[in-house]
């Protein structure tokens, strides 16, 4: 799932190739019985209104809050991206064609969407096209989402401090004001968790998955099922520190594309390329001095790799 350097790096490039351009007409194909009812454009009903909203408007701005993409439109409203798990946003040219694609574990052709120019839009992971958004210039903004599990919806008055989705983030450790009383406050909120469980709760601190836990972890020497209320102070600020310092690394290599994530003009980010833990199992550990060997095991239901040497858990 893109993290927050991923989704940063997302509305960041958008939000210099957005602002000022007029959304023309919208196309999907997402349709799931599941999510009739919701808000969400998977539900056919939903996404009639959601069309109607849109297409006419023009683009203010785009932006981050925890994992999602925020597109301001006229209104005020707000168009609200969450990319889940094989989501991301891409811009270019593209054109109607038929398309070949697997639907219950048969290949089948259909219309869809295909980048007209050669270069990184025809990588495969960006081929499968959810949703377009025809834009004023002739370009488009679309969503390729390899398993369907994105989130669309419309904030339709503009206050996003309270649509549900949003409203119960935990703060974002990128800001300045994520400081050491805070983050401290933060863990002691959980303090027999898992460390690693506890930095991937959206409701305790937004924005970081796996991968960035990981590594953060990592760096501090603390083992992912440490409970937090065995760190002591200067652990804290280390942690604090290093999690500061990897997210920044992950938003200036162009965030990590060991999966499906690919940049708005189809390249890979670079993250992935920096890895000092993540996706090492049974490799040596790279902290100088250090003896020990990268362990992959399961924590709270999802991955973590670690260090058997140099995290070691206290007693």
């Amino acid at each position: 799932m893109p993290e927050l350097p991923e989704v940063t790096t997302t509305a960041n490039k958008l939000n210099k190739i957005l602002p000022g351009l007029k959304i023309t007409s919208i196309w999907t194909n997402y349709d799931s019985p599941y999510f009739y009812g919701k808000e969400n454009i998977k539900d056919p009903k939903y996404f009639i209104n959601f069309k109607k909203e849109i297409v006419g408007t023009r683009i203010k701005s785009s932006y981050r809050v925890g994992k999602n993409v925020l597109i301001d439109i006229e209104g005020p409203r707000t168009i609200l991206i969450h990319m889940k798990m094989t989501g991301h946003v891409l811009y270019g040219n593209y054109k109607r064609s038929t398309i070949e694609e697997m639907s219950n574990g048969k290949r089948q052709k259909v219309r869809g969407w295909i980048p007209v120019d050669k270069g990184p839009l025809q990588d495969k992971f960006n081929q499968y096209i959810r949703l377009v958004f025809e834009l004023s210039n002739g370009k488009f903004l679309v969503l390729s989402d390899a398993r369907r599990f994105a989130k669309v919806c419309l904030i339709s008055d503009g206050k996003i401090e309270n649509f549900k989705d949003l409203k119960d983030l935990g703060p974002d450790p990128t800001k300045k004001e994520f400081n050491f009383k805070i983050f401290k406050e933060i863990l002691n909120k959980k303090p027999e968790g898992r460390i690693k469980n506890v930095l991937m709760e959206q409701e305790i601190i937004s924005g970081i998955g796996n991968i960035y836990s990981d590594e953060a972890l990592w760096m501090t020497g603390i083992h992912p099922e440490e409970n937090p209320k065995k760190l002591t102070d200067n652990e804290m600020k280390e942690l604090l520190k290093n999690i500061k310092t990897i997210l920044k690394k992950g938003i200036d290599f162009g965030g990590d594309s060991t999966s499906d994530y690919r940049q708005p003009d189809g390249t890979p980010g670079n993250f992935q390329k920096h890895h000092k833990v993540y996706r090492r199992k049974g490799q040596k550990c790279l902290l100088p001095k250090c003896s020990g060997k990268i362990i992959r095991l399961v924590v709270g239901g999802r991955s973590a790799h670690f260090c058997d040497t140099h995290q070691k858990l206290k007693k």
